[in-house]
């Protein structure tokens, strides 16, 4: 009795010492982004530590040392509030206006006026945790305790990661985020894909560092360095990609790959979606874009086009939405069935399910893989190209691209995932790579989280690259000593023949 009640008494004494306080700040209002850092903020209150997060996504069921700090209302949600025309007003590179007009400074003002009372906190923190996306003035809280700063990344690395961890990003083999290609690209591609990545990284300073170091001296105080400093400083990266469904390139080592951070162990689905995953159909087609975007708001020929291919498809088709929006405008056929809510992964790892549609979300995108589904992938935005790319690559998915959408490509692509078995073969194949890892995304993920409280921060692990000129990273100094100086000591000499010649 009294040595179990010891080893009881010494374990919460154990889980008290190590106890780390930890400062989380998630300022985007996307929903679709929080999954991911949400699911790693609960797990490190479960495992002891006391968390407080900023977001907007307070939890509805507490869990003991997770402290919500809410700003929920102080922004719109992005949720369903967008609209197909436009997204597709701004393609390429100048979606990075998108991400800054969104997630840049004016972001950090809203958040910074919900958060003056944080200052004076006597709460003592051991690591300051944020999201990467449209901005970097959150980097100032680490600077203002003193302590390391984690960043986390919901989708592949955004073109403005690079500097900021000596990360290489040669556009000649890895495709940029808003570019997407595959690994292997002709002259053309790499000319444009080069062009992409220097652009993006020119406008994420012009709309997003410089405003956003204004913001956050305003309300740190002038002393505070450099944003574009501070991120230099940054300790770890979490990033969701891994390298079964990301285009491969190198990485240092404190840019951890956690990809799939957000999926749990799939459930059997409750007896309603039993009920409706029940047909005598050759299977279902699970039909989802996104949360982001109004799946109403597509132009009527394309929603046309749509119906039309699932009407002549001997497949139940499962359409995430209402169903009002679709039958006033349109004649439904009476094998579309529409739920406002949908447990997705639960859903697509359930066997009568066949085949996903998807936006290609990078959430989604591993979901699918997880469970092993092909998809067919119409890309909108951002890095939805990169992903139904890299996807179509591998053999597990087909790309339609949204000026493309017809009766006949959606059916035509569909037949081929249906009924074409190296879809399904392949699928299953990355699925299994995909999980094939020495320790689960979450585990790797709060080992690293856990490294960087003992340690202090990860300056062993940091790559002395993020402190070069572009210059130096590139040795274009090198070049020019080596090339230059020789033909400049060569024409003063050749010069000096002459004089000497002339004057002899």
């Amino acid at each position: 009795m009294w040595p179990g009640r010891l080893i009881i008494y010494y374990c919460f004494i154990l889980r008290a010492c190590w106890a780390a306080n930890i400062l989380a700040i998630f300022p985007f209002p996307g929903y679709s982004h929080f999954r991911m850092f949400g699911s790693l903020m609960e797990e490190l209150a479960k495992r002891g530590h006391d968390v407080d997060v900023v977001s907007h996504f307070p939890l509805k069921t507490p869990i003991p040392g997770y402290n919500d700090i809410s700003v929920r209302g102080t922004v719109p949600i992005v949720t369903n509030n967008m609209t197909f025309t436009e997204l597709r007003k701004r393609t390429g590179s100048k979606q990075t206006r998108l991400i800054t007009d969104y997630g840049g400074s004016e972001l950090c003002q809203m958040t910074f006026n919900e958060l003056h009372s944080l200052k004076n906190t006597k709460k003592k923190y051991d690591v300051f945790i944020t999201e990467l996306f449209g901005s970097d003035c959150m980097l100032g809280w680490s600077w203002y305790f003193h302590i390391p700063s984690i960043i986390m990344t919901s989708s592949a690395n955004l073109p403005w990661v690079s500097e900021r961890f000596g990360l290489p990003d040669n556009p000649s083999y890895i495709p940029t985020y808003f570019a997407g290609y595959k690994s292997e690209m002709n002259l053309y591609e790499r000319i444009h894909n080069t062009w992409t990545l220097l652009e993006a990284k020119f406008l994420y300073h012009i709309y997003s560092s410089r405003p956003s170091n204004i913001v956050a001296k305003k309300f740190f105080g002038e002393e505070l360095p450099d944003l574009e400093v501070l991120a230099k400083e940054t300790s770890l990266q979490l990033v969701n990609t891994h390298f079964s469904v990301n285009n491969v390139r190198p990485l240092v080592p404190n840019v951890i790959e956690v990809a799939g951070l957000h999926i749990q162990e799939a459930h059997i689905v409750n007896e309603h979606f039993d009920h409706i995953l029940t047909t005598d159909k050759e299977g279902v087609i699970y039909f989802n874009m996104g949360s982001v975007v109004k799946p109403e708001s597509l132009t009527a020929d394309k929603i046309q086009a749509l119906l039309n291919a699932f009407a002549i498809l001997p497949f139940k088709v499962i359409w995430k939405g209402k169903r009002e929006p679709f039958q006033e405008r349109f004649n439904v056929p009476d094998n579309i069935h529409f739920e406002e809510w949908i447990p997705q992964q639960e859903i697509l790892c359930d066997s009568r399910v066949k085949i996903f549609i998807t936006h290609g979300g990078m959430m989604s995108s591993q979901e699918a893989v997880y469970c092993g589904i092909p998809i067919l992938g119409i890309p909108l935005f951002a890095d939805q190209y990169l992903n139904l790319k890299y996807a179509e690559t591998m053999g597990y998915a087909i790309m339609v691209d949204y000026d493309d959408l017809s009766t006949e490509t959606i059916s035509s692509a569909l037949k081929k995932l249906a009924y074409e078995s190296q879809f399904h073969e392949n699928a299953k194949r990355i699925s299994a790579e995909f999980r094939d890892r020495p320790m689960s995304p979450m585990d790797t993920a709060v080992y690293w989280v856990e490294y960087v409280i003992r340690h202090k921060g990860t300056a062993r692990l940091s790559s002395a690259a993020r402190h070069l000129h572009w210059w130096q990273y590139y040795l274009l100094d090198v070049f020019a000593v080596i090339f230059v100086l020789p033909l400049l000591l060569s024409f003063i000499l050749i010069k000096l023949i002459f004089f000497f010649k002339q004057h002899i």
